[in-house]
């Protein structure tokens, strides 16, 4: 038995021996640039994938694939490699040889960052100095635009000259695209850079001096929009909206358009912001398109660069366009939306006494402290508020609190009348008639509901629990749900809304809508992102039409332009275009200053009846 093992144990020894001889001699083939010749001897090894000597020979003969062309088998086996092999002194090796693969098969932007990764990570002289080498070999070759180079270089800022080249391109790029003063930035970034290969030096001074006596280059619009991260829908929808108002304008080759994710983050929209403005040669801002990041580039940019104006599309928080001269909201905020109908209810209405009915959330409270602002500067006072839960079937507890709350105020008002010395003094009796019988009128009754279904229920929950008024609202309201839910009730009631939301301008919006179908293939979303960027990057076009050297003043001194959706008129930079809706009869019906059209229209028929049945006499 011992015997036979030992046989056994021989025959493997030489069948390994045979196996390293083999690849021994593979090796010395491929270093004579043989790789035809020993990629059979390689295939046909008997050492295991799995093994150390395994790792070598898959690395070996993905590498003579790379040199015969055969793409597909390189990148079948270093896909393999690197999954299985986590670690192994041969997987740098491994990486550089399926990041140059995938460059080749056209996924350039893969390969270099997979290139650049090598060099973030690696401590190995040899393999550092090699991937350096196909690194800048493969950023010379001008396979990347600007905008994937500048997404490299911040991602992975791992060596001088590699940098160096990243900068150059760019420069090239921008160059190219007639961005003149980007270009030079970039050059320049270059020579900043110290030390470096002194190709590279050169190269950047040749780029320097051939932009002697050239200008800035194109008027560049940048637009900032989320790209990447929970946005990133609402970003594109933008984007798109740009492009189209772009081609419409017939602006290319005139006007250039500079696209940067702002991951609707603050800080790296005034970051993308600070460096365009440095880079090109910018002449507007189109975006952002959220409340917070739009807030803070106009805080910098009202303060320091008033000549380019910032136009947020859809940013609704109140006090954006007040950061500066040079601001516009071209979406209506929710505070304009508090004021317009207060100031109908004060002016039209003559109410001056109000509760308030606000949904829990950010929604209803901003909208309720707007209105209640409004009302105490047009005379109004704010006598009973109330929170609510939407979505709940009864609120006869927070309508009962707010009949007490009623209840107080008149009995205030009866003791004053009847020269009563307490004038909080209540009568038990009286006041269990009056919460039990009586109906309690409060003249304006203001219900900031988030949506239409809502604000029908809580009609019908407040007419049931014994409460009256006029009841007002905001865009909340606006929907055929509001009827469903209130019936009747909400027959009277009054509310504003963006006149963007109107339909009142269908022909405009059609022809949008078809033009952005035919361009990108889909319906503009429903959100209207894409259509207020569209208005948005309009409005700058339109301005640099008629004044290209003051593009701001000229939006301030225009009175209103037209929208896919309607007017849009600035007032100290924020859209007021907004609309007072009343039902009437069970139908929407769009008020013309304080007059009901169809109460107009109803007396004019009466008058005229009347003098005929008066001529006729």
């Amino acid at each position: 038995m011992n015997r036979a093992l030992l046989i056994l144990f021989t025959l493997l020894l030489a069948g390994t021996s045979f196996a390293q001889d083999e690849v021994a001699k593979a090796k010395k083939l491929i270093q004579e640039g043989k790789c035809a010749e020993a990629t059979p001897i390689l295939q046909n090894s008997k050492i295991k994938f799995k093994t150390h000597d395994g790792s070598q020979i898959a690395v070996m003969l993905t590498e003579c694939y790379l040199r015969d062309h055969k793409r597909e088998e390189a990148l079948k086996l270093s896909s393999k490699f690197l999954e299985y092999h986590v670690t192994s002194e041969y997987r740098e090796r491994m990486e550089l040889a399926h990041a140059i693969v995938l460059v080749e098969t056209g996924n350039v932007y893969d390969g270099v960052e997979a290139m650049l990764r090598i060099l973030a990570y690696s401590k190995n002289p040899a393999a550092r100095s090699h991937t350096k080498d196909v690194t800048i070999q493969t950023l010379a070759a001008s396979l990347l635009n600007a905008d994937q180079l500048q997404a490299l270089l911040e991602k992975y800022p791992v060596d001088k000259d590699v940098i160096g080249w990243m900068q150059l391109q760019i420069g090239r790029e921008s160059q190219n695209a007639k961005r003149y003063r980007s270009a030079r930035y970039w050059y320049k970034k270059v020579l900043n850079n110290g030390d470096i290969q002194e190709s590279l030096k050169k190269t950047a001074e040749q780029g320097v001096e051939s932009l002697k006596g050239v200008g800035s280059g194109l008027p560049t619009v940048l637009v900032l929009a989320p790209l990447s991260g929970d946005f990133a829908e609402f970003g594109a929808a933008a984007i798109q909206g740009v492009y189209l108002a772009h081609e419409q304008a017939g602006l290319e080759g005139k006007v250039a358009i500079r696209i940067e994710d702002s991951r609707a983050d603050a800080a790296l929209a005034l970051m993308r912001t600070q460096q365009a403005i440095n880079q090109d040669s910018i002449i507007a801002i189109v975006g952002p398109i959220m409340s917070a990041p739009a807030a803070t580039v106009a805080a910098w940019l009202g303060s320091n660069y008033q000549n380019i104006p910032m136009l947020t599309p859809t940013a609704t928080d109140d006090g954006i366009a007040k950061l500066g001269p040079n601001i516009f909201q071209v979406n209506i905020t929710m505070d304009n939306l508090a004021q317009s109908i207060a100031d109908f209810a004060t002016n039209c209405l003559s109410i001056r006494e109000f509760a308030i009915l606000s949904p829990l959330g950010d929604y209803g409270a901003t909208m309720s402290q707007s209105f209640t602002q409004a009302v105490d500067r047009r005379g109004g006072n704010v006598v009973a508020f109330r929170n609510f839960e939407e979505g709940l079937p009864d609120y006869k507890t927070e309508l009962d609190l707010l009949r007490d709350v009623r209840f107080k105020q008149e009995n205030r008002r009866r003791n004053i009348a009847r020269g009563a010395n307490d004038i909080d003094a209540i009568n038990a009796g009286e006041r269990r008639k009056y919460m039990q019988d009586s109906t309690f009128n409060i003249p304006g009754i203001f219900i900031p509901a988030t949506n239409p279904g809502s604000a029908g229920a809580m009609v019908s929950q407040v007419a049931f629990n014994k409460l009256s008024g006029i009841f007002l609202g905001t865009s909340g309201w606006y929907g055929r749900e509001l009827m469903i839910q209130g019936k009747r009730l909400v027959d009277s009631s009054f509310f504003s809304v963006p006149a963007l939301d109107m339909e009142e301008n269908k022909e405009a919006y059609d022809n949008f809508a078809k033009a952005f179908q035919e361009k990108w293939g889909t319906e503009p979303s429903a959100d209207k992102v894409s259509g207020l960027s569209f208005d948005a990057a309009n409005i700058v076009f339109t301005a640099f039409a008629k004044n290209p050297k003051d593009i701001t003043t000229t939006i301030n001194n225009t009175p209103s332009f037209k929208g896919i959706y309607g007017e849009i008129i600035f007032k100290r930079g924020a859209n007021t275009n907004t609309k007072i809706v009343t039902v009437q009869k069970s139908k929407f019906e769009t008020l013309d200053g304080c007059k009901i059209p169809s109460v107009e229209a109803e007396k004019a028929a009466k008058e005229a009846e009347e003098a005929e049945k008066a001529g006729k006499k």
